[in-house]
């Protein structure tokens, strides 16, 4: 019985998918040479480790594509929240692409590398971290919307057009984005 369940565990973790996340704005590259940025990840988003080179990274991003906009991945098939966004004229290799039904975007995973660096297990802390700086900076001249007031959709434009008026620093600014779409009045659909 004892070997049954350590064989089952052990298989369960060689399938399982490590992710990683990053606080910042990670560059992307279409190939570990390559010395222009083809596109951006976004903070708070998974990703695997699949290769490694000298200085850079091959990562496997998933997400969702809208067809009449295929260089924006995001985090669901429904909501604006970005995953990674692309040059309008990146042309993408995904490795899978799955049709999505009823007006839905299609899903799919995409290989990219990006530079290393100090990458986290899980995305609580810096979480948390983009709340607390939220809470501190947007409560300032009027009382903090409570995260569920908006939805993800209208989080983007509603932070963009009050983060001038704060303290925030601009590394932070998409974490807190990222935070705010995921924890909005219409994130539990998106789980």
């Amino acid at each position: 019985m004892k070997v049954v369940v350590m064989l089952a565990l052990l298989c369960v973790g060689l399938f399982a998918k490590d992710l990683n996340y990053s606080a910042e704005v990670i560059s992307l590259f279409l190939t570990p040479n390559d010395t222009r940025v083809s596109g951006r990840l976004l903070p708070t988003n998974g990703f695997s480790i699949i290769e490694e080179s000298k200085d850079r990274i091959k990562i496997s991003l998933d997400g969702f594509v809208n067809p009449k906009a295929p260089f924006v991945l995001y985090y669901n098939d429904r909501q604006r929240i970005i995953v990674a966004a692309f040059s309008k004229n990146t042309k993408l290799n995904f490795k899978k692409r799955i049709a999505g039904k009823g007006g839905k975007w299609d899903k799919v995973s995409l290989e990219v590398w990006a530079e290393k660096g100090n990458f986290e297990r899980d995305d609580k802390d810096m979480l948390h971290r983009a709340q607390n700086i939220y809470l501190e900076n947007c409560g300032i001249c009027h009382t903090a919307h409570k995260e569920q007031e908006f939805t993800a959709n209208q989080w983007a434009a509603t932070f963009k057009s009050m983060v001038d008026r704060t303290g925030i620093d601009k590394k932070d600014r998409w974490l807190i984005t990222q935070y705010l779409q995921k924890n909005s009045k219409d994130s539990k659909e998106t789980k």
